[in-house]
């Protein structure tokens, strides 16, 4: 184990997913244990109050696996699944990467499968993507965090993906948008390799 998320939904130690709510004590003592055991701490699900007060006291690496930016996402049924601008400085001040979803109810606000495919294309991953980096002024921050564990279907992505070969489109689509090739790579992998790496090294 390297890596803990505290929460999905609300739960005994935090806030999660349509349960707003802070750490608990119980919550505070689960950091101090995932610290000394040098875990990275994932904020992704984690309700807004606790992934901020996470983020100023964890003391180890900190990650944001599989969230978009909230800016974006107006309609959104639950926006608070997603981090704020403010969380996204935080994260990136504490050298944290997080991790753009291609799934199409996370990258157009009030998306539902009843508006298809079509609707949603590689342009609305690079848009979030881009917000990150416009908000930070660097993509050392950014990279992808595809959630395809099985909870996302073909049906569900942009029109532009087939599979998960079709991942590298991203990268083309960024250098369309004029991102230097050191850039794309970053955000296609490299960003991600240095947070583990570092946080490994620590083990």
């Amino acid at each position: 184990l390297r890596i803990l998320g505290p929460a999905w939904a609300g739960n005994r130690y935090v806030g999660g997913t349509g349960e707003p709510g802070p750490l608990t004590a119980e919550g505070r003592a689960l950091l101090r244990a995932m610290a000394q055991c040098h875990l990275i701490l994932d904020i992704s699900h984690m309700a807004e109050a606790g992934a901020l007060e996470a983020l100023e006291t964890y003391p180890g690496p900190v990650i944001a696996s599989h969230s978009n930016p909230r800016a974006l996402l107006v309609g959104s049924p639950a926006p608070e699944r997603h981090l704020a601008d403010r969380t996204i400085r935080l994260l990136a001040e504490r050298g944290g990467v997080m991790g753009v979803v291609p799934y199409n109810r996370f990258l157009v606000g009030g998306w539902t499968p009843a508006d298809g495919r079509a609707r949603v294309s590689l342009d609305h991953v690079v848009a979030h993507i881009d917000h990150v980096c416009q908000l930070l002024g660097s993509a050392e921050h950014v990279g992808l965090g595809t959630d395809f564990d099985g909870g996302v279907g073909l049906h569900l992505i942009p029109h532009d993906l087939d599979s998960i070969a079709d991942m590298g489109l991203i990268g083309k689509a960024l250098l369309r948008k004029g991102y230097r090739s050191s850039d794309v790579e970053a955000i296609l992998g490299a960003n991600w390799l240095r947070v583990l790496r570092a946080a490994f090294e620590e083990l």
